[in-house]
């Protein structure tokens, strides 16, 4: 069953990021049983790298890993981070829409698993408004490191920050919640992308 690897790279402040992301994603798309990969910086704060990669099953994901492709990414990476990527894979239902992940701007919204309830409700109620294109949501399969729990992340398309924006006062998921937004389609140059 095809799964999601959220990655996110916490990148030091002014480091050149493109050249080894630009490796990590031409790597990446020669693995057996990688999907597709979508990138962007954070807009709230461009230092963090997200990465939602897809893979037609966990065992591609730990092929990759146990790879030596996988050591000579990392080695890539680790220059320009200022502390450990934070890893790990969501199964989102209904997996990867194309009007989410090819949205101008996608709210990523991050949750614990007992919340999952309400962040549903929440965004089908953003599915009405104007300007979201579309939806989704899951949980993580194993717990998040630094959360100590399991979380439910769920992902709203956005024609543009400002429609986010407009619409943010009706999250209401309690208090551990953490939102941000990226454009999943920032260009690298000389990379087109997969």
């Amino acid at each position: 069953m095809p799964i999601t690897e959220r990655l996110i790279l916490p990148t030091q402040t002014g480091a050149d990021w493109k050249e080894p992301l630009k490796f990590l994603l031409q790597t990446l798309k020669k693995q057996e049983g990688n999907i597709r990969t979508r990138w962007g910086p954070h807009s709230e704060n461009v230092d963090n790298l997200e990465l939602l990669i897809g893979w037609e099953s966990a065992e591609a994901q730990q092929k990759f890993q146990n790879s030596p492709d996988f050591g000579a990414v990392m080695s890539q990476l680790k220059p320009v981070l200022r502390e450990e990527p934070t890893v790990y894979f969501v199964q989102f239902v209904p997996y990867a829409p194309k009007e989410v992940i090819d949205a101008s701007i996608v709210q990523v919204i991050t949750v614990p698993a007992s919340q999952e309830a309400a962040i549903k409700s929440t965004i089908e109620s953003y599915k009405a408004v104007s300007g979201c294109t579309g939806a989704s949501s899951g949980i993580s399969l194993a717990e998040v490191k630094g959360r100590g729990d399991k979380v439910c992340v769920a992902v709203v398309g956005w024609e543009s920050l400002e429609a986010s924006q407009a619409n943010a006062t009706k999250l209401d998921v309690g208090s551990d919640v953490e939102v941000h937004h990226v454009n999943f389609r920032y260009p690298v140059k000389g990379f087109r992308g997969l």
